[in-house]
This record gives structure tokens, sequence and C-alpha cells, in this order.
């Protein structure tokens, strides 16, 4: 009897070590099964993002080349682009391109406006009166240091203006236009109510040579990407460039 108890032991023993060995083997498979997906995907997802990134690409340098296109029409044929914000289509290498140019005489000089005007410009952008209140302060205080704003970005990170209402106004201020008011000829229509600026025609009057041109690339298979940027027309002096940029944002 003590043999048969000891062999059905045995015969158990075994039996539960083959249980253990099958369980061990399922689970690495598991495993292995779970490795060799995560790396599937991770090389489908490599895939994915490399050809979002070749797409992007291709649709920044035509964008890049619509930017080109504009600065030379503006320079050799001026009167056949108008910097009003008008859309300009073109097509470069199957690329289609949407081109608008803006003369920065038509946007508010931070800098240079009166903080009336400025303060206007807020409320018309659903700032609350202590913002606009605050907002004037810490400009006019900037103006009394002998600290002109440089940046844009700046009335972000030296005042107290929120990223809404910054992202709200940002079509309409510039640093770059010389003027206190702007040239209602080429101001956008929610500046010029805002300022109670007359409304005149656009086909006459000198843009300037401060200008914000904004381009959208559309690839065959429906890919976009954009650039907004603000350019100085004319020779820095420093080469043969016949524009400088001083502000560049991707999209």
């Amino acid at each position: 009897m003590t043999n048969i108890i000891f062999n059905l032991s045995s015969i158990s023993m075994r039996m539960r070590q083959q249980g253990s060995a099958l369980i061990l083997a399922l689970w690495v498979t598991s495993l292995l099964g779970l490795l060799m997906f995560g790396v599937i995907s991770t090389v489908r997802l490599q895939n994915v993002l490399s050809h979002e990134e070749l797409q992007r690409t291709k649709a920044l340098i035509a964008a890049e080349a619509g930017i080109a296109i504009a600065v030379k029409m503006l320079l050799t044929e001026p009167s056949a682009i108008i910097a009003d914000g008008r859309v300009y289509l073109f097509e470069f290498d199957k690329i289609n391109l949407s081109v608008r140019l803006r003369s920065e005489h038509g946007k508010l000089d931070v800098n240079l406006s009166s903080l009336e005007n400025f303060s206007k410009l807020l409320r018309s952008n659903h700032a609350t009166p202590y913002q606009i209140e605050q907002l004037a302060q810490e400009l006019r205080k900037r103006r009394n240091s002998a600290e002109p704003v440089k940046d844009l970005e700046e009335l972000l990170e030296a005042t107290s203006m929120t990223t809404d209402l910054y992202q709200r106004i940002l079509p309409f201020v510039t640093l770059w236009s010389g003027r206190g008011m702007p040239d209602a000829r080429f101001a956008d229509e929610p500046l010029r109510l805002a300022l109670n600026l007359k409304s005149v025609s656009r086909s006459m009057g000198n843009p300037g040579s401060a200008m914000s041109i904004e381009v959208q690339a559309e690839l065959p298979d429906s890919y976009k990407a954009e650039i907004s940027t603000t350019v100085l027309l004319g020779s820095t002096g420093t080469d043969d460039s016949l524009y400088r940029t001083v502000q560049w944002q991707e999209r």
C-alpha cells in the first residue's frame, strides 16, 4: 500500500510540475505575443510619424515658396497684390497655396498708439473693465521706464494679459507700423469699428514696408500646414536679402 501511495504521490507531483510548466509556457507565449504586438505597433507608429513628418516638411517648404512669391510680387508688381487681407491662390509643384497679406500700417502699434485706443481694442475683444485698466497701467509703466515691447509675446510674459485675450487681439496689433494710429485703408473691420475709423477705399495708398504674410499649403492628399510671418521689405544692409523676417510661426 505504501508503494502505491508513493507512486500516486509521484504521479501527482509530476502532474503538478507538468501543469506548472504548461502555465509557464502559456505565460511566456502570451508575453512574447504582447512584446511582438508592442514592437509591431511601435514600428507602425514610427512609419506613421515618419510619413507625417515628411508631409509636414513638404507643406512647409511649399508655404515658404508662397512667402517668396508674395514678396517678389510686392517688390515687382505691387499693384497686382493688395495687402488688405484678401486671399490669393497660387500653385507650387502641384501644391495649392492660399496667400493672405496684411499691411502692418492697418494694425494698432502697441508702442506708439494711445492708451485710450489700446483700451478700446481690449474692450472690443471682451476684456473686463478690470483687465483693461490693469493692462493699460502696465503698458504705461513700460513706456515711462523707456522699455518698449520688442516682441508681441511680451504682452503675455510681462503683463497680466491672458492667453485667450492675447489670441483675440493678436491679428490687430503690431510693433512695426511706425504709426500712432492705424491706416483705415488697410485695417480689418473689427479694428475700424473698435477705433471708430472711417471706412475708405483700399485701392489707393501706400501699404508700407512692414507686411504680415500668411500662407497655407495643401498637398494633393489634403494634408495642410501654415506659416505666418511678418517681414520688413527692403535691403537689410548686411546682405543681399530683399527683406528681413521679424516674426515667424509654423502651424
